[in-house]
């Protein structure tokens, strides 16, 4: 057999992965590399002590347990957590952000892209987050700044969460909506912006909020804009709410209204195809707009509350 030094963080780094993430035996893996098996276990070991491995044993009840496997079985999945709803938002928030930052250190490769949208509840969770070591991380704005939004706007937390994870920001400093069309695409064919644009077409993870309509579009501005006209003609659409600045009906269809021409944001086409798109909610409100998103297949993990849990799996 070929002899592995056992402190080559690579080779420490390959035996982590095959074992924790591809569910290979220590056998398996002895043969897979051609080294003992002795050698696979002590290398394992090392990983734990070493901070390479972190094993984490989720802090959840057998209730929460139930309801994350009979969301997971509805709806298909990839990933569920459910926290108590027996305290105030703001330690729901902090319980989300925790989950959220667990499963991040289980799925991320060495080297990622990020995706990150906008709004309050997506702000609230980036307090749990930290850096991650030994990754290259790139953090990306995936839709336009709202102006009544300031310190939730996407190229805000996207800088945010950069700086948390230890990573690279990637920012574009545009509004998500605009006047006109003409000038929605006269914007996106600004060079910096095309760019930023496609390189959202690679990213590995996203994490977005989930918006009412009155979040996005509020009935009182400090611009020169008004809703009002866009908020009829999506509610006569059957508009349940956004994500990434997209609007949805009830089965999770793009809204055909005028707005969408006037966004700037990443696509559903382009949400749809993220490996994981991690959906960060919460409360009863967020049923169907959290159900629509779920039915389009624009999310495959979330992150919610037992509220919230308990909704969808109501029979309407």
């Amino acid at each position: 057999m070929t002899a592995i030094s056992s402190n080559q963080l690579d080779t420490k780094v390959q035996i982590a992965n095959l074992y924790y993430r591809q569910n290979l035996s220590q056998q398996e893996i002895a043969e897979k590399l051609s080294i003992s098996r002795a050698t696979v276990s002590r290398i394992l070991k090392s990983c734990i002590e070493e901070g390479i491995v972190s094993i984490h044993i989720k802090n959840t009840s057998a209730y929460q347990y139930d309801l994350e496997k009979k969301l997971s079985d509805k709806y298909g999945l990839k990933y569920v957590s459910v926290v108590s709803a027996k305290s105030s938002n703001d330690l729901i928030a902090k319980a989300i952000g925790e989950s959220v930052f667990n499963y991040l250190k289980d799925i991320l490769p060495q080297k990622v892209r990020i995706g990150i949208s906008a709004g309050t509840t997506i702000e609230s969770i980036l307090h749990q987050m930290s850096p991650i070591r030994e990754h290259h991380i790139d953090v990306f704005q995936m839709c336009g700044d709202a102006s009544h939004q300031i310190s939730n706007c996407s190229s805000v937390l996207a800088i945010e969460l950069a700086k948390r994870l230890g990573g690279t920001p990637h920012a574009m400093h545009v509004p998500l909506l605009v006047h006109t069309k003409v000038l929605r695409d006269l914007l996106l064919e600004e060079p910096f912006n095309k760019r930023h644009f496609q390189e959202l077409g690679n990213l590995d993870i996203a994490i977005v909020g989930l918006g009412l309509l009155e979040a996005l579009l509020p009935s009182t501005s400090d611009t020169w804009y008004s809703f009002v006209s866009d908020k009829d003609e999506l509610r006569n659409k059957k508009a349940v709410g956004d994500i990434c600045g997209n609007f949805i009906d009830y089965s999770g269809n793009l809204c055909n209204a005028d707005i969408q021409d006037r966004t700037i944001a990443i696509s559903l086409d382009e949400l749809h195809r993220i490996p994981y798109c991690i959906a960060v909610a919460y409360g009863r409100n967020k049923k169907y707009i959290t159900k629509a998103a779920i039915q389009g297949h624009y999310i495959n993990v979330l992150m919610t509350d037992e509220d919230l849990a308990c909704a969808l799996l109501e029979d309407n």
